[in-house]
């Protein structure tokens, strides 16, 4: 019996994950509204810890004169909590950690009385923490939520795993 516990215990070192999805709901500057576009990258360092690289982008036009774009990028870090949470589906993968990320956004508004222009831009460095979990439907695709700071309060997508 504990042969087969062990065969079922998951282990990270090594694996590759690559998250594409989509965000609901925004943070940023003035909550934009829109759609973010996600993305991530994650190796396995050892049995328990991956990082990587993450990626989110939106845009948001409020009408012919405003345009707002937000986009954020860094590293980051994740703990999979499987062990922990005696979870032995190899299937499932639940994970948490931190993220440094540049956040940057971007502002215009161009008005077509008086021919008026204003544009605007900035960006900052931030933490951003996620809580998130993949389930595999095959052995190397899958789909995964992640709740978090960053670009968007909830995270849905498809992962792959090689």
């Amino acid at each position: 019996m504990a042969s087969l516990q062990a065969q079922k215990e998951q282990h990270v070192k090594g694996v590759n994950y690559v998250n594409a999805g989509i965000g609901l709901g925004t943070y940023g500057f003035y909550g934009t509204g829109g759609l973010p576009l996600v993305a991530s990258v994650e190796h396995g360092f050892s049995d328990k810890i991956s990082a990587g690289i993450n990626l989110g982008f939106v845009s948001r036009k409020y009408s012919t004169d405003w345009k707002y774009t937000y986009i954020i990028f860094g590293v980051r870090g994740s703990y999979h909590f499987n062990e922990l949470l005696n979870i032995d589906n190899d299937k499932v993968d639940v994970y948490g950690g931190v993220a440094i990320n540049y956040e940057h956004y971007k502002l215009k508004y161009s008005g077509d009385i008086d021919e008026s222009y204003y544009k605007v831009s900035g960006g900052e460095v931030d933490f951003q923490l996620h809580a998130g979990a993949r389930y595999l439907f095959s052995k190397h695709v899958g789909a995964y939520a992640e709740l978090g700071y960053g670009i968007s309060p909830l995270q849905l997508g498809l992962t792959f795993k090689f």
